[in-house]
């Protein structure tokens, strides 16, 4: 036996799934601003270096290792690069799908606040 769900409760649902979304979205954002972006603006390269120079200081690596070392990196950099790709695609995707849930009105305002959400990174 099925029951008809009030639309009040729907619209109650969507704008719960909307800040849980946007609530993520946001601790996401502020965890990357708090521990990641520093090392994101120094590049790449430099990180590699820094963490090759470091490793072979305290470990006293060979050469050998330290080029071992350093494609391991790489393919790691590539890896992330590829997870972040997919968490952005996904985040999207959310988006549209949430969108397609709301009304008009309902549509623009989350747009508005996805727009301050995304204006800070």
């Amino acid at each position: 036996m099925m029951r008809e769900v009030p639309a009040a409760s729907v619209s109650k649902a969507v704008g719960v799934l909307a800040l849980v979304f946007f609530c993520g979205f946001a601790t996401g954002l502020l965890s990357y601003n708090l521990i990641g972006s520093e090392p994101a603006r120094r590049g790449t390269q430099f990180r590699i270096d820094a963490t090759v120079q470091d490793l072979t200081t305290k470990l006293s690596l060979n050469p050998s290792q330290v080029e071992q070392i350093r494609e391991i990196l790489d393919d790691v950099i590539m890896e992330e690069a590829e997870l972040l790709s997919q968490l952005k695609w996904n985040q999207f995707d959310a988006r549209e799908r949430i969108t397609k849930c709301l009304t008009p009105e309902q549509s623009q305002r989350f747009n508005q606040m996805m727009q301050v959400a995304f204006k800070s990174q």
